[in-house]
């Protein structure tokens, strides 16, 4: 089947490939729900203070145009609390969500990297949430920010 070449058409196809990642992002950071009590929350105060800034951001609200500074922080790895492997403690300090906690939400992983790992992704998928309610843009020259980019 030959390639469109219509603009639109590659528009709207990057547009659903780039919400059905949004979704499975967020279905990851979800984890389990039984109970009250999320594995990711309370791991995470366990977590080795204090946690290291990766992203620093300027967040502009949709609704009235204020101006927020939003950081990005992670943990040091450190060893689950709650069962086998490790953690890493994942922050988004500014946006209210739920990631912007005293603690935030871990992440686990068979080992140290592992877990990193995935608080990588997690941390893209705080910005992802952030970047519904906000425009995220660089501090220094107000660029904007591509959520598509890698942390």
């Amino acid at each position: 089947m030959p390639i469109s070449d219509d603009k639109t058409t590659r528009e709207a196809k990057l547009a659903e490939a780039l919400r059905t990642n949004l979704r499975k992002r967020k279905a990851a950071a979800r984890g389990s729900s039984g109970g009250d009590v999320d594995p990711a929350t309370a791991a995470a105060q366990a977590a080795p203070k204090p946690y290291n800034v990766v992203r620093s951001l300027l967040g502009i609200t949709h609704r009235d145009g204020g101006r927020v500074d939003l950081t990005v922080e992670l943990s040091a790895p450190f060893p689950n609390p709650d069962g086998a492997g490790w953690a890493v403690a994942v922050r988004l300090v500014g946006d209210g969500g739920q990631f912007d906690t005293e603690h935030g939400k871990a992440a686990f992983g068979r080992d140290g990297l592992a877990a990193m790992r995935k608080a990588i992704d997690l941390a893209q998928v705080a910005l992802d949430i952030a970047g519904a309610t906000h425009d995220l843009r660089w501090p220094d020259d107000e660029r904007p920010y591509d959520l598509s980019a890698p942390i």
